[in-house]
């Protein structure tokens, strides 16, 4: 049981992580601080969601491969893939109000939503 917080705790850890580093006041410039982190290199974009390699780690290396957490990898993949197309987007001088014609208000619930879902979703996956 204390290893399993242990995992619980790195997930939120890393998801806290994430929010932060993304944390923005509206939609539009969490896509911007996004951007601003592909412009570094992909690696290093991909070095700032390290929820997802943990998810990975926690699947493949630890066999927690049950239906939760697949799930959990799956929405983390597109999540992933979908700013990774917003970023090409953005690269090719597409403005980001034609692909998102709202701006919407991040408040602190829907900021750090992922730091409750994730993990609430690894302790479910486990019993």
């Amino acid at each position: 049981m204390e290893t399993l917080l242990i995992f619980v705790a790195f997930f939120v850890a890393f998801e806290f992580f994430e929010s932060n580093w993304q944390k923005s006041h509206t939609f539009h410039g969490l896509i911007y601080k996004n951007y601003a982190m592909y412009q570094r290199g992909i690696f290093t974009y991909l070095g700032m969601n390290p929820s997802f390699f943990y998810t990975i780690f926690l699947i493949f290396g630890l066999g927690f491969d049950n239906f939760w957490m697949l799930t959990v990898l799956t929405i983390k993949f597109v999540d992933i893939l979908f700013r990774l197309y917003i970023m090409q987007k953005i690269s090719k001088n597409e403005d980001l109000e034609e692909l998102f014609q709202a701006d919407m208000s991040m408040n602190p619930f829907l900021r750090y939503f992922n730091v409750i879902i994730y993990p609430m979703l690894f302790l479910i996956s486990n019993f």
